[in-house]
Order: C-alpha cells, then structure tokens, then sequence
C-alpha cells in the first residue's frame, strides 16, 4: 500500500515534469522520514490493536493531536492559547465516548499495546513537525514519495522477516480496496495532510484528526447499518465543537483588521 502510493506520487511527477528527486539539503531526510511517517505511523498503528482493547488503542492512537501542540510549541514556536487547549480536550472527550463501547469489551491491557497504539501517534507527530520545520517548498511531493517507498520498503522487510506468509489471492476485489488504500488513502491524504501543514499552524491543524473517528463512524453507519448510540452521539458533538472552535479562531484571525494582522505578524518574527 505505501510502496504504491509513493510510487504513485512519482508518475504523478513524471507526468507533471517536476524533479524526480529532492534537493540534497532535503534528500537526507528520505530516511528519518520514511522511518517515522511510514514504517513505525503505520506498523504500530495496526499491531496495537492486537496486543489491547480497540477502544483503548482508538483513544491512544488519537492523542495525536496533543503531541502535536505540544511540539509545535516547543520546535515550531507556535502559542498555545486558551482556545485550542479548550478545542483539544473537547476533542479528546469526544474520542474517548467514541470508543467507550469497544473500550467495554472484553480485551487486553498489555504495556506492549499501550507503547505500540502511542508509538503511532508520535511518531506521526514527530514527523508532521519534521516536515513543518523542513518547508520542502516545490520538492514536497518527491519527498512524501520517495519517504513512503523507504518506509514502506523498509515495513515490507519486517513482515518478511516476522510473519508468515498466507499467499495472497489477488481477486478482484482484493486489487480494488488496495488501489483504493494506496491512491486515496495513502499518496492523496499523505500529500494532501503534509501540503496544508506548510500553509497552517500546525497546532491548531492537528485539532482536525479528531474528524477521522468521526468518518469512520459514518462510513460504518452507510456501509453495514450499525446505528448511533447516545455515548457515540456525544463524541461526535464533542469533537465538532473542538472542531468548530478552531474553525472560529482560524475566521477570527483572518477577518481581523490589517494593524492587528501586521502586529501580530512582527510578533511572529520576534
């Protein structure tokens, strides 16, 4: 899936006749990059659930977003202000009702789940601030591409080396969810969550993961009928109203007058 749709990205530069290859000075990132965005985001990401509850690993895995502040304010220089911090745990509370019912069933609390369900969450942080700070400009999808074809080479040698081959039946069905997965989960939403982070705080960016549940839950609803609960119910309300406060806040900023934009501006710089 990842070799894919980094492979992907790279016809799509071909096509396009941009430079198939980062500049030197981004170049040497491919690795650290193709480590933490796709080898350790995506393994840990599917081997926690084996070892824990999904709903423990479903509010784990979501604490992306507070990492994210947290090191945006650290590395990026990024405030955290009242507002997003109120957003943040609207959203947290609202994950967290989200995966109450999984989170009441019979399951796991193994310290190795735990380590593995926030392993991809900060690592996926980690790398989102990485690429903030990087400011790849022109070179941005040669570098997502050429980090999901490394980490995804790199995945591919651990399953190799850890699990035991099924075979695969490569039917019809089988090739259309993968294209489905590589195309549009990977290459798109890979380039596309990356592009908006060179153009928006990455604080206050991070706050809209907290929808990612909440399509899941829907497309569960549209595809096998499952209803919503009152718990699910006031996740969802909960994590549109962090939503909706980092919506106002981002609307607040642009629609202030040109003096209060150009101060805080040169605050910025300082």
């Amino acid at each position: 899936r990842t070799i894919l749709g980094g492979l992907t990205l790279v016809l799509v530069l071909v096509i396009r006749r941009k430079r198939l290859w980062p500049r030197a000075s981004l170049a040497r990132w491919i690795l650290p990059l193709g480590v933490l965005a796709t080898t350790l985001t995506f393994g840990t990401m599917f081997a926690g659930p084996a070892y824990i509850g999904a709903g423990l690993a479903a509010v784990l895995g979501n604490t992306q977003p507070l990492i994210i502040i947290v090191l945006a304010a650290l590395f990026l220089g990024e405030r955290i202000s009242l507002s997003k911090a109120a957003a943040l745990l609207f959203g947290l509370a609202g994950v967290s009702l989200l995966a109450l019912p999984a989170w009441r069933q019979p399951g796991g609390s193994d310290l190795f789940g735990i380590v593995l369900a926030l392993g991809s969450a900060f690592s996926a942080a980690v790398a989102s601030v990485i690429m903030k700070r990087l400011r790849p400009g022109e070179d941005l999808m040669s570098l997502i591409a050429w980090q999901l074809v490394v980490g995804g080479g790199l995945l591919f040698a651990v399953s190799l080396s850890f699990e035991v081959s099924q075979g695969i039946v490569w039917t019809g069905t089988f090739v259309g969810i993968l294209l489905i997965l590589a195309l549009a989960g990977t290459a798109l939403s890979t380039w596309l969550w990356f592009w908006l982070l060179q153009r928006a705080e990455a604080g206050r960016l991070s706050l809209y993961l907290f929808l990612v549940p909440v399509l899941g839950l829907f497309a569960a609803m549209a595809s096998f009928d499952e209803r919503l609960g009152a718990l699910q119910a006031g996740g969802v309300a909960l994590i549109l109203l962090a939503v909706m406060r980092a919506m106002f806040k981002v609307r607040t900023e642009s629609a202030a007058p040109f003096p209060a934009r150009a101060t805080q501006a040169v605050r910025r710089m300082q």
